[in-house]
């Protein structure tokens, strides 16, 4: 009698999750955010979702269907910005490969003028002896190189949404790479959405920072500080870049990054030797850790301040994307090209937002930030109790309030990122 009073609570949970778990999918397969928004936000307002079933239905999501092994040029309509885009995507997939067993995937950037079809190639062997996919788009809009733009950054991210729905794939072990036009992206994507990937690994690519169009990406490095990297780059390659290259991994160093490696080839300019590094050992050993103790993020965009569990909401005025320093004309001509690219990079470290978050133990964190009026903390229920106020101590204050459980924090998270081994249940805005 015992054995079965247990069990039929159970099965309850198990059936009510399958009923959900095709409502929730709907809602993460809607094209836009404002739709899945709209979609969670209804779902939320059901009193039948208990959320014990929908955290079950979630991590029992499932991928869209079935796919033979091998290479295959596939065509995916995405919705970019709002607007469709018409995408070619090569993809293999292992012959490893098992539908039920979540499995690695690499996006691969190609260069200017490139296919994906060739990058798919070069990681063809490595994915085979990992059961690792691969995932290769080639650039629906203009191929001369990277523009350095939103739209860019997200096409490639509307691809790997567009891959982790049709198969299972494993959010710990995804990986991004690129080269020359796609090694820039690669650090321009990691850098603003630290928390998808398990590594990084750019070739003949750099960070961004630039002094006449004022773009720059380098403010961001800390942000990565956590992530294996791997960076293949010649030495006689566009000097401006490899200054940025080298000024990026003296951050990671400076950060205390544990496995960020500069490889670099002598002799060699606009070009790299894969062979370098052994790919499956470095891909194959490393995972993404869903809910670290601790977290960094920088920030001078709204839209671009998540690292895992912690958001940035509001900044201060200072904060901006786009930073062009004054500086009197005639200091400005006293100085080298060095000079002026580190002037620049220090002017965009004062414009941008800093978050340190650290877990201590469930309901108690320490924040510190600059540049923040406002930010959030996503818990699962392993992060706090509800009975009991959760305490943030943000640059010496302490915050302190109650959590409730909440269907909609779970649902507007999950239908964005449907990451089943991160679920927060909760939220806590501070101020």
């Amino acid at each position: 009698m015992g054995v079965r009073r247990l069990l039929v609570p159970f099965l309850l949970l198990a059936a009510a999750a399958r009923a959900q778990e095709a409502e929730i999918a709907a809602a993460v397969d809607l094209p836009t955010p404002e739709a899945r928004r709209k979609a969670a936000l209804e779902l939320a307002k059901r009193t039948d979702l208990d959320i014990a079933a929908v955290l079950a239905a979630m991590r029992g999501l499932k991928p869209l269907g079935p796919s033979a092994p091998g290479t295959a040029e596939e065509s995916a309509a995405l919705v970019v910005e709002g607007k469709p885009e018409a995408t070619r995507i090569t993809v293999h997939v292992p012959a490893a490969y098992d539908p039920a067993t979540p499995a690695p995937l690499l996006l691969a950037l190609h260069g200017a003028g490139g296919l994906g079809s060739q990058e798919e190639a070069r990681w063809r062997a490595v994915a085979d002896a990992l059961g690792m996919i691969v995932v290769a788009p080639t650039e629906a809009g203009d191929n001369a190189g990277y523009g350095f733009t939103r739209r860019e950054r997200e096409a490639a991210l509307a691809v790997l949404r567009w891959a982790r729905r049709r198969w299972n794939v494993d959010e710990n072990r995804i990986h991004i790479t690129g080269v020359s036009r796609g090694g820039h992206m690669t650090w321009d994507i990691a850098t603003r959405y630290p928390d998808l990937f398990a590594t990084m690994s750019p070739m003949i690519g750099g960070p961004r920072l630039d002094t006449r169009a004022g773009q720059n990406n380098l403010r961001y490095v800390g942000n990565v500080t956590h992530l294996p990297i791997r960076d293949l780059q010649g030495e006689e390659d566009d000097p401006r870049m490899i200054f940025s290259i080298r000024l990026a991994f003296d951050r990671l160093k400076e950060a205390g990054a544990p496995d960020a490696k500069l490889v670099t080839f002598p002799g060699l300019g606009h070009d790299f030797r894969f062979e370098a590094v052994d790919w499956a050992a470095f891909l194959g050993s490393a995972r993404r850790d869903p809910c670290p103790k601790r977290v960094v993020r920088l920030s001078a965009t709204p839209h671009e301040a998540r690292a895992s569990w912690a958001e940035i909401t509001a900044m201060t005025r200072e904060v901006r994307e786009d930073v062009t320093p004054q500086v009197d004309a005639r200091k400005w001509q006293g100085m080298d090209d060095a000079a002026r690219r580190l002037f620049v990079a220090a002017a965009a470290d004062k414009a941008t937002a800093r978050l340190e978050a650290e877990w201590k133990g469930p309901g108690d964190f320490a924040v510190k930030s600059s540049g923040v009026r406002a930010f959030r903390l996503l818990l699962t229920d392993e992060m706090f109790d509800p009975k009991s106020p959760v305490r943030v101590t943000w640059n010496g204050r302490a915050v302190t309030r109650k959590v409730a459980p909440s269907r909609e924090t779970l649902l507007l998270d999950f239908v964005e990122r449907f990451d089943r081994t991160f679920l927060p249940v909760a939220e806590q805005q501070v101020p």
